[in-house]
């Protein structure tokens, strides 16, 4: 069995790291890359999929060419995804290398759905193949919430929402066929009605005010007894962003976010005892 390594002085130093008279210190590139010189490398293979989404919007902006602002929140540089449309090779993802290839010959995988979704598609086909549960439940849970989102909104504007879901499991297909409330999901998908529960929101930021507490209480969840594995690492990160995403829509909200996030990480780490009285004569 591969020995699976837990860091304990890195949980415990992360509101430190958090704090600069009470507000954020270091931003989510930042934290990337100090965790990328503190962590093993195939952990920190598993940090960068949690920004894989930004290195698919930049390369789709690059690919058609839209006045936007590169993300330097993604893995890849602007060079480099420059350099990969010219002629992809193996330094890029398989599902990158495959819709680069498909799109300067003209080839759609699933030309019902829009080339932003269809990226979307490929990407989740790939995070199938990753070996690490707490990332695959995670990804599992992104996309059923926007897909039900997604469905939701089509049914509020009564338009159809099969051309606007992403892949093919449980949840899209109780979408599909169902009229019902819930889509018929309760049992394959029982935080649907925490979903439907935001959705009584006022305003958009009312429902996704409510869709981050309920990934945030998830990643709480998931973490609840690997507190200084790698996966409290991942959920550190995530909610990092939460917490970064608040600020900026927000001051009231961000600095409720943070809080939550610094009083997680105050709360509910205990060193081992052989590593307790280290810790305290570090510190």
């Amino acid at each position: 069995m591969m020995f699976k390594p837990n860091y304990y002085y890195l949980v415990a130093g992360l509101p430190d790291l958090l704090l600069d008279e009470g507000r954020v210190k270091i931003s989510l590139p930042e934290m990337k890359a100090f965790f990328a010189d503190h962590v093993q490398s195939e952990d920190n293979n598993l940090i960068t999929m949690l920004f894989r989404k930004y290195d698919n919007k930049n390369l789709m902006n690059l690919l058609l060419k839209n006045d936007e602002k590169f993300d330097d929140r993604g893995n890849y540089t602007f060079d480099f995804l420059e350099e990969q449309i010219k002629e992809p090779d193996a330094r890029v993802l398989p599902y990158l290398m495959q819709f680069i290839n498909n799109f300067k010959q003209g080839i759609r995988e699933f030309p019902d759905i829009s080339l932003e979704n269809e990226l979307e598609t490929l990407f989740y086909q790939y995070l199938l193949t990753l070996d690490n549960p707490f990332l695959k439940s995670w990804f599992d849970l992104k996309l059923n919430i926007a897909n039900v989102a997604a469905a939701l909104n089509c049914r509020e504007h009564k338009m159809p929402s099969e051309n606007e879901l992403i892949g093919d499991n449980a949840v899209v297909q109780g979408i599909i066929r169902s009229n019902a409330r819930d889509f018929g999901l309760m049992q394959d998908f029982p935080e649907i009605e925490k979903i439907l529960h935001a959705w009584e929101g006022e305003t958009m930021l009312d429902r996704e005010k409510s869709l981050d507490l309920m990934r945030w209480q998830w990643i709480d969840d998931a973490t609840f007894f690997n507190y200084f594995s790698i996966e409290r690492i991942l959920g550190f990160l995530l909610q990092l962003e939460m917490v970064e995403r608040w600020m900026l829509l927000g001051d009231q909200e961000g600095e409720e976010m943070f809080r939550k996030l610094l009083n997680t990480l105050v709360d509910n780490y205990e060193l081992p005892d052989e590593f307790r009285l280290q810790y305290v004569t570090r510190k």
